[in-house]
């Protein structure tokens, strides 16, 4: 028989026990995270993906835009409202700042680096203008109660920075809070991240946050969470946060994305927040430029909102005013009259060369016949006249000219040379010498006595 003071404090321990065990919400059990399993039981192994998916590389244009942005290093945070506040108005206005991330937008690429905001389940914001390193954003159309939202920093197919800082969530209420309809602050939940312009691009983008899960891997057999991933009817199962680039084969021009968080045994946490749909349409209108194959250097600055790189032609612009006008330089008088000089002697040698009267050359004379070369000889070996000589031969001409051929008379002293060789080239050539020579006249005929 216990005493009456025992059975009031076996009654007080009692009554605690049992509140206790009542009282607990059903996420923050023991076995939430597979905490209360024994050391016997193994966690579900993780799968890659299989049937009609397969992994492939992303796009070379992504791997060029990561490899160009992976030197920022984002910092996103809530300017206002502050987290878990309630406000009163139907309009609710949420603020970031954001640092270290190149927000563009390119007319012909399409969206670059950007700021992704997600309010419950709804499909992203994409915010690219900024006032500074604030942004805004207005929504009318939440009913009253309470949301929580994501925000982070997105590359520009959508992709989530994973670094340290590029992402936050938090929770606002409208009039009042909502007890139940949202997570609690310590509580796991998924926030998938669907492609800019969630369209059904081959290869697809499968990316999600994953809010207040434990770290795991960190030994062998400590998994506490699965996430199972279902696309067009193929499941598979992953154990850590990666984005995964996947293609199908079945041909589908939309694609369903189902994903469920497990713990480490395969039951599902809390589906009401952790089971979701995202559909992504089917292809329209030309693709982003982040699909392409490559991009140029001018392409890669203008989707990573890097400053573009000089052209050639706008650093060389300054030197082209020398290039314009073609003109000959500036001559000093001695050269202009040297340059004179060399154009008259050039005027010349044309005229000589081109010239038909002027002989082309004394070489090309017209050769003699052998006559005219022997009379040539004999006139070359005859002695110099005397003085008595010429006197002889003027006395003959006159003669030959007046008396012999009187119809010769009139005609002038070059016709009378020309007969006068011609006659001598029929005469036979003679080879006398000595006393004979001085009975020939100059042009080959007998002296008269």
């Amino acid at each position: 028989m216990l005493r009456p003071g025992l059975k009031s404090i076996w009654a007080v321990l009692l009554t605690a026990v049992v509140l206790l065990s009542a009282g607990l919400p059903v996420h923050a059990r023991a076995g939430f995270f597979n905490r209360d399993v024994g050391s016997g039981a193994k966690p579900l192994p993780s799968s890659s993906p299989s049937g009609k998916l397969q992994e492939v590389a992303p796009p070379g244009a992504v791997q060029q835009l990561r490899q160009e942005l992976q030197r920022h290093r984002p910092s996103l945070r809530l300017v206002d409202p502050r987290n878990d506040t309630i406000v009163a108005t139907q309009e609710l206005e949420l603020s970031f700042e954001i640092d270290d991330w190149p927000l563009s937008n390119d007319p012909e690429l399409g969206l670059g680096p950007h700021i992704a905001i997600q309010i419950d389940d709804r499909s992203p914001l994409r915010l690219s203008d900024s006032d500074g390193n604030r942004l805004t954003v207005r929504i009318d159309d939440l009913e009253a109660g309470s949301h929580r939202f994501s925000a982070w920093a997105a590359y520009p197919w959508g992709e989530a920075v994973q670094s340290p800082g590029a992402s936050i969530q938090g929770r606002v209420h409208l009039w009042q809070k909502l007890q139940g309809t949202q997570p609690d602050r310590d509580a796991p939940w998924l926030v998938p991240v669907p492609p800019a312009g969630e369209q059904g691009l081959q290869p697809l983008l499968v990316d999600w946050l994953l809010w207040n899960a434990p770290l795991q891997n960190l030994r062998e057999g400590d998994g506490r969470w699965r996430l199972r991933i279902s696309i067009d009817g193929d499941s598979f199962l992953v154990d850590h946060q990666e984005a995964l680039w996947l293609k199908g084969s079945n041909g589908a021009s939309s694609h369903d994305i189902q994903m469920e968080l497990l713990n480490g045994l395969g039951e599902p946490i809390t589906p009401v927040f952790n089971n979701q749909l995202v559909h992504l349409k089917a292809p329209s209108g030309p693709k982003p430029g982040w699909m392409r194959s490559r991009l140029n250097e001018s392409q890669l600055a203008r989707l990573s909102g890097s400053p573009e790189p000089e052209r050639p032609e706008t650093v060389e612009q300054p030197k082209e005013a020398p290039q314009k006008a073609e003109q000959p330089p500036q001559l000093t008088p001695v050269e202009i009259e040297a340059e004179t000089e060399a154009e008259t002697e050039t005027e010349t040698e044309t005229e000589t060369e081109t010239d038909p009267i002027a002989p082309k050359n004394s070489d090309q004379e017209t050769p003699q016949s052998p006559l005219d070369q022997d009379q040539a000889t004999t006139e070359a070996s005859q002695p110099t006249p005397t003085q008595e000589e010429p006197a002889d031969n003027d006395n003959d001409l006159p003669m030959n000219t007046s008396d012999n051929n009187p119809s010769v008379a009139g005609k002038p002293t070059e016709s009378l040379e020309q007969q006068a060789k011609a006659e001598a080239k029929l005469m036979p050539s003679s080879s006398l010498g000595g006393s004979a020579r001085e009975l020939l006249n100059s042009d080959g005929r007998l002296r008269k006595p």
